[in-house]
């Protein structure tokens, strides 16, 4: 014989008195269902079914009978979709987490791009007062170089104007950004050839290297402007320094003529016929003592001219000739100093025309990138 134990509430049948009815409490029991090896189950003369739970039992059991209790499993009532519910539910979250995170990773780009292209629109809407204070700083100080006046105002460098202020910028998002804004709404790309999608990108692709182009030629701009203002500072400084120097060599010279002409040795003219030209020089160094501000650039027309006229007088007085060598220098440091000046007016008239050109890009582009065009 074999026991076979079950872990669930179990019954034990005995028999007791005779022709007496027993009651059994089952709660606890442990049931052993008795297999004959030989598969001989004695006949069965009646059924009791009960439905095990945690509360006692009882069995009616007749006397001298033989009893056998069996424990049946009821038939699972649940469906083969019952079955199935809990599967459908974990494959169906899974699938909804999924778009949910697909879903947010997108909603999140987008914001991200669009961010990004509202800090490009503000950097470039805030360059145009810049530009324009540029341009009227640049005119300004051509014009008071144009004057020629011995001091000129100083050139204003809106630094603003620079390429440094995109540098944080990522330029990966601006192409994102003009994508979207012209490419169509998805719902009408669905019905619009590849060929016209295309067309759109590009567009967003031209209006992209347009904006860097922009951004290249404002760098470009800024940096000849800054190259130009301190090339022409090096220039007028050193022009200037060796006037004053040859200056001083003129009047050293002047002081020697001056010594021999009234000693002079020679007799090769009267000394009466040299006082016209030292008269002059002491006129204009009297006039330079009483007006500071004077402007050497008169210098040429007020001293330089007339002296080489009075010289001329004396040809055959070699002792003129330093002096003269003198005052030719002179004349070369002038020419210098307004060639110095003549270049910078060139290249502000060159400059002033390249920033009015990228000051109507740049309204081009602010205009372009605000507006939807596939819309």
């Amino acid at each position: 014989m074999k026991l076979i134990y079950i872990s669930a509430i179990v019954m034990v049948a005995s028999t007791a008195l005779c022709g007496q009815i027993k009651f059994v409490d089952i709660s606890k029991a442990k049931i052993s269902i008795i297999k004959d090896e030989n598969n001989l189950q004695p006949p069965i003369n009646d059924t009791v079914k009960i439905e095990l739970g945690n509360k006692p039992k009882s069995i009616s059991i007749k006397e001298n009978d033989t009893t056998q209790v069996v424990l049946s499993k009821e038939k699972d009532s649940t469906t083969k979709f019952t079955k199935l519910l809990p599967l459908i539910f974990t494959v169906t979250g899974l699938i909804v987490g999924f778009l949910m995170n697909r879903f947010y990773e997108w909603y999140m780009s987008r914001k991200k791009i669009m961010k990004s292209g509202k800090r490009w629109n503000i950097e470039l809407k805030t360059l145009e007062e810049p530009l324009k204070d540029q341009i009227k700083y640049i005119e300004e100080f051509a014009i008071s170089v144009a004057k020629r006046e011995w001091k000129y105002n100083s050139l204003e460098l809106m630094t603003t104007i620079n390429s440094e202020r995109f540098s944080s910028l990522d330029k990966n998002d601006l192409m994102d950004y003009i994508d979207n804004l012209y490419k169509f709404p998805w719902y009408k790309r669905l019905f619009i050839s590849e060929a016209k999608n295309q067309e759109q990108y590009n567009k967003a692709v031209k209006l992209s290297n347009h904006i860097h182009g922009f951004i290249d030629v404002l760098s470009h701009n800024f940096e000849m402007l800054n190259n130009k203002w301190n090339e022409f500072q090096d220039g007028i400084s050193t022009a200037t320094k060796k006037f004053n120097q040859d200056m001083e060599s003129f009047n050293i010279q002047f002081n020697t003529l001056n010594f021999e002409i009234r000693n002079d040795s020679l007799k090769l003219y009267n000394k009466s016929e040299y006082s016209s030209f030292f008269n002059l020089y002491f006129q204009f160094i009297i006039m330079l003592q009483q007006n500071p501000n004077y402007n050497m650039h008169n210098f040429q027309k007020d001293f330089l001219d007339p002296a080489i006229k009075e010289l001329a007088k004396f040809a055959k007085d070699q002792r003129i000739l330093p002096i003269a060598a003198s005052i030719s220098v002179l004349s070369n440091d002038l020419r210098a100093i307004n060639g110095e000046k003549d270049y910078v007016l060139d290249n502000m008239k060159e400059l002033i025309i390249r920033y009015n050109k990228t000051l109507e890009s740049l309204s081009t582009i602010i205009e372009k990138t605000r507006k939807n065009i596939a819309s």
